[in-house]
């Protein structure tokens, strides 16, 4: 999915994610290792500003 296609309204290169307050783009390259919960990963959304959480799934 691209801007253009509606992923988001800033172009990002690479793969990311949709914020879920503002659908603007967090790239994954953002993405750091939390140190509120443990596995999971956070970023700041490029649109908003607002600190998304990602846990990310776990192998079988």
């Amino acid at each position: 999915m691209t801007a253009a296609t509606g992923g988001g309204s800033r172009s990002v290169d690479g793969p990311w994610l949709l914020c879920p307050w503002c659908d603007g783009p967090i790239p994954l390259t953002h993405l750091v290792a939390s140190d509120d919960e443990p596995g999971s990963q956070v970023a700041v959304c490029t649109g908003c500003g607002r600190r998304v959480s990602f846990l990310p799934p776990t192998e079988p």
